[in-house]
C-alpha cells in the first residue's frame, strides 16, 4: 500500500507563547502524505490536548510510553503499509527534502531501517519497514524501556548485524555541535525559535547551516554544564590539579549563598547539568548533604558529585541511595589499577577507595562513573582499568590530561586535537562558579584573570552575556594569548 508517516507526540511539550509549532509541523508533514496516511501517536490526554490541531489525521492511542506497547500499537495500525517515515512532533524544522531522499535511499537499497547521520536532532527522520516492528518487539523481550529519541536504533543495536541498515549522511557533519532543533525545554528550544524567527518554519537544513555560519551566536543559547566550587579544599594535591598555582584564598560557599545562586541559575536555565566541586573535594564541605538535597528539588537539574572516593564511606552511599536520585551522578577519580601507580597520583589507600565505590554500586545506583585521567605513568593500565570497572558495573570515563594553559608540566604524549579548530565548547555551553560567587571566563581561568561577574550580586543573564564576546572571537578565528595555547576547546563533559 505504500508508506505512512508516524508522528510521535509522547514528548514533553509546552507551546511557550501563542505559537503551537505542532500545528505547523503537521501542516508541513501533510506535504509528504495525505492526512489519512499520517498517524499521531499519543496518550488519550495528549490527543485531547492536541484537539483540532490534529483534526483529520490518523490517531494511534497508547496507554503508556513503554517501547513494547507503543511499537505494538504502531504495528497494528500500519499493517496495510510497507514502510513508514518516523519522527517526533516537536521538531518544526524537520526537512521535507531530506525525508524524501531518505525514503528513496531506503527503497533503492532495499533496507529495513534508514537513519540520518551528522544532522542535528530533529532535521532527519527515520524510515522503517513495517515488518521490522515484530523483530524489534522480539528483541525487547520484557524490557521495560520507554520510547524516546534514539530508541529504535538502541533496540537494533542488540543484534545490529541481523538487519539491513542504511545511512543517509549529512552533507555537513553537525554531530560535534550536539544541537537539537526541537522544542524540548531549555537551550534547544531557544536555538530552534531563534532559527524560526530568522528564517521561518520552512528553513531547510542547507539554509540553517548558512545561517549559523553567518550568525554563530544563534547556537550559544543557555548554559548546559555548570561547575560550582562549593569548596576548593582537597584531601591531597594530585599531579593533574593546579592547586599550587592558585592565588585565590581557600574557602567554601555557605548554604544560603549557594541556594540564592542556584535559584538564579534555575530561573535562567532550568535544564542543565550541575557539578560539585570544580577544584575541590565536595565531601569536605560540612553541609554537602543539604546542598545535594536542595539541588535535587529541581527536577531539571542533573547533579554530578566528583570525588576521589576517600570520604565516600558506606554511610554516605546509604544516604545517597535513599535519595532515589535518577538525577544524581557520581564520578570517582581513581586513575589507576595498581596500588603503586595509585600512590604516585593520590595519597591514600586504593583498596579502600575501590571498596567504597563497589559498595555504592551494590546499592544499584544507576549513574556511577569511574574516571582515569590519561597521562604518562598510568596509560599502560588504561585497558585493564576499563575492563575491571566495566565488569563491576560502573561506567568508565577516560579523561584527557589538562596542563591548565601550561601551569602544569606536560604529562601526556597523546594529541587528540581535531585537524580544524572549532569555537570553544566551554565558552559556548559552560559556566564555572568559584566559592565566593565569582564567575571566570572558563575552567582554565583558575585565578579569574577574566571576570564575567559575581553571582552573589549579578544576574545569570548578565554574566552569561559577558562571555559572548569571547565566543564570537573564537568564531572569527581570533584567540588571545591564553586561548591560543589552550587545547581544551574541543573537550566536553555532559
Amino acid at each position: 500500500m505504500g508508506y505512512a508517516v508516524v508522528l510521535n507526540a509522547l514528548t514533553e511539550y509546552s507551546p511557550g507563547g501563542t505559537v503551537d509549532y505542532r500545528e505547523s509541523l503537521l501542516r508541513k508533514t501533510a506535504q509528504l502524505a495525505s492526512k489519512k496516511d499520517i498517524y499521531v501517536v499519543a496518550t488519550t490526554s495528549i490527543q485531547r490536548d492536541l484537539g483540532s490541531v490534529a483534526e483529520g489525521f490518523g490517531r494511534i492511542t497508547v496507554r503508556n510510553r513503554t517501547a513494547a506497547h507503543v511499537l505494538g500499537q504502531i504495528h497494528r495500525a500500519l499493517k496495510d503499509y510497507t514502510e513508514f517515515i518516523y519522527l517526533y512532533i516537536d521538531p518544526p524544522l524537520f526537512d521535507l527534502q531530506i525525508a524524501r531522499k531518505m525514503l528513496e535511499l531506503h527503497r533503492d537499497e532495499i533496507a529495513e531501517y534508514t537513519y540520518g547521520e551528522g544532522f542535528p536532532v530533529g532535521v532527519a527522520p527515520e524510515v522503517l519497514n513495517v515488518d521490522l516492528l515484530p523483530k524489534l518487539l522480539s528483541l525487547l523481550d520484557g524490557d521495560g524501556m520507554e520510547v524516546e529519541r534514539g530508541s529504535i536504533f538502541k533496540i537494533l543495536q542488540k543484534q545490529i548485524n541481523s538487519f539491513d541498515i542504511e545511512t543517509y549522511f549529512s552533507p555537513r557533519d553537525m554531530a560535534l555541535r550536539r544541537i537539537e532543533l526541537t522544542l524540548s525545554p531549555g537551550r534547544n528550544r531557544v536555538i530552534t525559535e531563534r532559527v524560526i524567527e530568522k528564517e521561518g518554519i520552512d528553513c531547510s537544513f542547507e539554509r540553517f547551516c548558512e545561517l549559523v555560519e553567518k550568525e554563530p551566536v544563534i547556537l550559544r543559547s543557555l548554559p548546559s554544564y555548570v561547575e560550582v566550587e562549593i569548596t576548593n579544599r582537597v584531601n591531597h594535591v594530585c599531579p593533574y590539579m593546579p592547586h599550587e598555582h592558585l592565588k585565590r584564598k581557600e574557602g567554601e560557599i555557605g548554604f544560603e549563598q549557594y541556594r540564592e545562586i542556584l535559584d538564579k541559575l534555575v530561573s535562567f536555565s532550568d535544564e542543565l547539568y550541575l557539578s560539585f566541586s570544580y577544584l575541590g573535594e565536595p565531601l569536605l564541605h560540612g553541609e554537602i548533604r543539604g546542598f545535594v538535597e536542595y539541588t535535587l528539588k529541581y527536577p531539571g537539574i542533573k547533579l554530578i558529585i566528583e570525588s576521589d572516593g576517600h570520604l565516600f564511606t558506606p554511610d554516605v552511599s546509604d544516604w545517597a541511595a535513599n535519595l532515589g536520585g535518577e538525577n544524581l551522578h557520581f564520578i570517582f577519580d581513581v586513575d589507576a589499577v595498581q596500588a603503586d601507580t595509585y600512590r604516585t597520583i593520590h595519597s591514600g589507600d586504593l583498596h579502600r577507595v575501590e571498596r567504597n565505590i563497589r559498595y555504592l554500586l551494590s546499592k544499584q545506583s544507576a549513574h556511577v562513573y569511574v574516571q582515569m585521567v590519561r597521562m604518562d605513568g598510568n596509560e599502560q593500565e588504561m585497558l585493564q582499568f576499563y575492563d575491571q570497572w566495566e565488569k563491576d558495573g560502573a561506567q568508565v570515563i577516560i579523561q584527557k590530561y589538562n596542563t591548565y594553559l601550561g601551569l602544569l608540566p606536560a604529562r601526556s604524549s597523546s594529541d587528540l586535537k581535531p585537524l580544524d579548530r572549532q569555537p570553544c565548547w566551554h565558552l559556548m555551553r559552560d559556566l564555572v562558579i568559584f566559592h565566593d560567587g565569582t564567575v571566570p571566563r572558563c575552567k582554565q581561568d583558575i585565578n579569574a584573570e577574566f571576570v564575567l561577574g559575581n553571582l552573589c550580586k549579578d544576574t545569570v543573564e548578565a554574566v552569561w552575556e559577558a562571555n559572548t564576546r569571547f565566543y564570537l572571537e573564537h568564531c572569527s578565528g581570533t584567540y588571545d594569548r591564553h586561548c591560543a595555547v589552550c587545547d581544551e576547546y574541543y573537550t566536553f563533559n555532559f
